[in-house]
């Protein structure tokens, strides 16, 4: 943006001065001065090509350059508030992940518990046949989806990250792209300034 607004003010400086300049000019005879240097002034100023349109294209120019800078930063502030937010989840992620696979323990704690209430209440050796593979496919299970939860889990956080690291880098290549467009409507209105001369 200072550089935009840099080659914006040093043209309109140029401008400015070589009016100035012409405009205080002025020729003395007899310690009088004399009236013929204003066509001196409007000389110089169309020779430097300045003009109220140069001036309200200058001004509209530095608007436009701001603008752009503006609409690239809130554009990136959207953007790295997204990326926030999608790094507060994963915290939360994690405590689901902790909720569910203790509900997991807890089902199989139960299962287990009545299928030993079942068995002892037929007078069956619970150490042994029926009932120890019944409590051996339990803690199989158990075990099986206890992985697979810490599994999704880790999926679920893995695309958190790359969710936050997509909007982070949108936000870089919206900022940039605000620089990018002011310095090119600064560049533009300095080559149409020396294009006329």
């Amino acid at each position: 943006m200072e550089l935009a607004i840099g080659l914006l003010t040093s043209g309109f400086q140029a401008i400015t001065g070589a009016a100035a300049s012409a405009g205080s000019f002025a020729s003395t005879v007899g310690g009088v001065a004399v009236p013929a240097a204003k066509p001196v002034l409007g000389a110089a100023a169309a020779s430097s090509g300045f003009s109220l349109s140069s001036l309200l294209q200058g001004t509209a120019t530095v608007l436009g350059a701001m603008s752009a800078i503006g609409a690239g930063n809130a554009e990136a502030e959207q953007l790295d508030l997204a990326a926030a937010d999608a790094e507060g989840q994963k915290p939360l992620e994690t405590l689901q992940g902790i909720s569910r696979r203790a509900s997991i323990k807890r089902e199989m704690a139960e299962a287990i518990g009545s299928q030993d209430v079942a068995f002892a209440a037929s007078s069956v050796d619970l150490s042994f046949g029926t009932p120890g593979q019944a409590r051996k496919d339990a803690f199989r299970e158990a075990d099986y989806a206890l992985t697979s939860d810490s599994g999704t889990q880790e999926v679920r956080t893995s695309r958190l990250t790359e969710r936050a690291a997509n909007y982070r880098s949108r936000a870089r290549r919206a900022r940039s792209r605000g620089f990018v467009d002011a310095l090119s409507a600064g560049l533009g209105y300095g080559a149409n300034l020396m294009a006329r001369g």
